[in-house]
């Protein structure tokens, strides 16, 4: 029994991320002691939440801070973006009608393949259920019936037609006419009904089938979704392609009312996203609102970028900086301080030697693993620049 007490306290006197949690635990009274009404965690007058921290569990966990301090950087209007198909360059396609999927010659495309404007993608066989293939019939047999109806009203009109023509001049001269005009009347009764008709040629009753429909391509790029397969019965509803040209996309942003003519001004923007972090991309203004957001107070703004390489996808996040304010002392801190917690970005200023408050902060640009900072910290704090993971836990 004691050899299992013995390997039991090994192992968990092994995790120094156990060890500092029970440190913790163990000391919040000892923290607690500075102010008898003070909780573990408490909030200050502007917001931010302290966090106690015995200095044990700080080092075990190498909590780490720096000064806050003034920084030459590159100033731009900085703000959070995403990339978007152009709605020119992107489509999805629908079947026109209910069917059965069939491949075209060469056989359906696979996602990834390179397609062209106007080629065929799938073929739709339409078919209908057995209460449709009924009614088709039905109307079917009516539309017989109509044609047979015009055909013998037409034939009594030439009948009386000839008849009044035979009887020369004993006969009103509008009684010819009328025959006439009897006979143009069945004449026109049987066009439209032959064309009603015509409406259902190809139908078969039987088989619930009508005709088929080809999916071509709208343009030229790749196809990024395909849920269609042979043979497969589907409905209007159903997207069976999703074509993109990833040649050229946009990023979507939104930026404050007030830096509205800052971005008119500027005219262009520089992109970074985490994927290619040693890379820049350059994007041009395409749109910028003519709405401001009542609830946010900002416009949207759309920026294209040339993506000939295809690196930029939609639905990446990334970081845009307009346009360019030119090389500024700024105070900044470094981007390991900074947290993002739904939606905000926040750091963690060391108030006191086991306390700690996160405060949000309102930040620039970023350059050179700083961070701009506009709101939220003054030059000679200290912000922690690791172990921001177990505070954000501890919050």
């Amino acid at each position: 029994m004691r050899n299992r007490r013995s390997r039991h306290s090994s192992r968990a006197s092994s995790s120094p991320l156990a060890l500092a949690v029970a440190l913790t635990l163990a000391l919040a009274p000892a923290a607690r002691a500075h102010d008898d009404h003070a909780p573990p965690i408490v909030t200050t007058p502007t917001g931010g939440q302290i966090v106690y921290f015995p200095k044990e569990a700080q080092f075990l966990l190498d909590v780490r801070t720096e000064q806050v301090a003034v920084h030459t950087l590159e100033t731009h209007l900085q703000v959070p973006g995403k990339i978007v198909p152009r709605t020119d360059r992107y489509a999805a396609l629908f079947p026109p009608v209910a069917g059965r999927v069939t491949a075209p010659p060469g056989g359906l495309p696979l996602v990834g393949a390179r397609v062209r404007k106007g080629q065929t993608l799938a073929l739709i066989r339409q078919s209908l259920s057995g209460t449709e293939s009924t009614q088709l019939a039905s109307e079917r047999i009516k539309a017989d019936a109509a044609i047979a109806t015009a055909r013998a009203t037409l034939e009594q009109a030439r009948r009386d037609l000839a008849r009044v023509q035979s009887l020369g001049g004993a006969v009103a001269e509008k009684e010819v006419q009328r025959a006439e005009l009897a006979v143009k009347v069945a004449v026109e009764d049987l066009s439209r009904a032959e064309r009603e008709r015509s409406l259902f040629v190809g139908a078969d009753a039987h088989t619930g089938r009508l005709s088929e429909f080809t999916i071509t391509a709208p343009l030229d790029g790749v196809l990024v979704q395909a849920h269609a397969s042979v043979g497969e019965q589907v409905d209007t509803g159903k997207v069976l392609f999703t074509i993109l040209d990833p040649r050229v996309v946009w990023v979507e942003a939104s930026v404050f009312a007030d830096d509205v003519a800052r971005v008119e001004a500027a005219r262009s923007a520089t992109l970074h996203t985490e994927a290619y972090d040693s890379e820049r991309f350059t994007a041009r203004l395409f749109n910028l609102g003519q709405l401001v957001d009542e609830s946010t107070r900002t416009v949207k703004v759309i920026f294209e970028v040339d993506n000939a390489a295809g690196k930029l996808r939609p639905g990446m996040f990334v970081e845009v900086a307009i346009g360019s304010g030119g090389k500024q002392d700024v105070l900044a801190v470094p981007d390991a301080a900074v947290v993002e917690v739904e939606g905000r970005r926040l750091v963690y200023v060391h108030a006191a030697p086991e306390e700690f408050v996160a405060r949000e902060v309102v930040l620039g640009a970023r350059e050179d693993g700083l961070y701009a900072v506009k709101h939220g910290l003054t030059a000679g704090e200290r912000v922690v620049v690791s172990g921001t993971y177990q505070l954000r836990s501890a919050r």
